[in-house]
């Protein structure tokens, strides 16, 4: 394992958060807030892709800030996208979960 850096780790999980700040950045227009941001799966989801984003630029040993961030960016990002892909491309029939409507998109 390599040692563990407060900063860098800050900035992946920083970086694991950027999403989803883009995400509500880019509504900022409308007339209410999304409803998901008014549960508290979307906030439990969050902090664990902030925390998949750390652990991510601690285990990688980001050496930069850029690094971390990038590495707190990617992967939470591709964790999301293969589980949203494969679900959703799952068609299980009425009542079918979908991560990708459960997530606010």
């Amino acid at each position: 394992m390599p040692p563990f850096v407060r900063d860098f780790f800050l900035l992946g999980c920083i970086g694991g958060l950027l999403p989803d700040v883009i995400r509500i950045i880019k509504g900022r227009y409308r007339r209410s807030a999304p409803t998901y941001l008014r549960e508290p799966m979307f906030w439990v989801g969050l902090f664990l892709l902030a925390a998949l984003g750390g652990f991510t630029a601690w285990v990688l040993d980001a050496g930069s800030a850029k690094q971390a961030l990038a590495y707190g960016f990617a992967s939470p990002e591709l964790i999301s996208k293969i589980a949203s892909s494969s679900v959703a491309e799952a068609n299980r029939g009425p009542g079918s979960f979908f991560i990708r409507e459960w997530w606010g998109s």
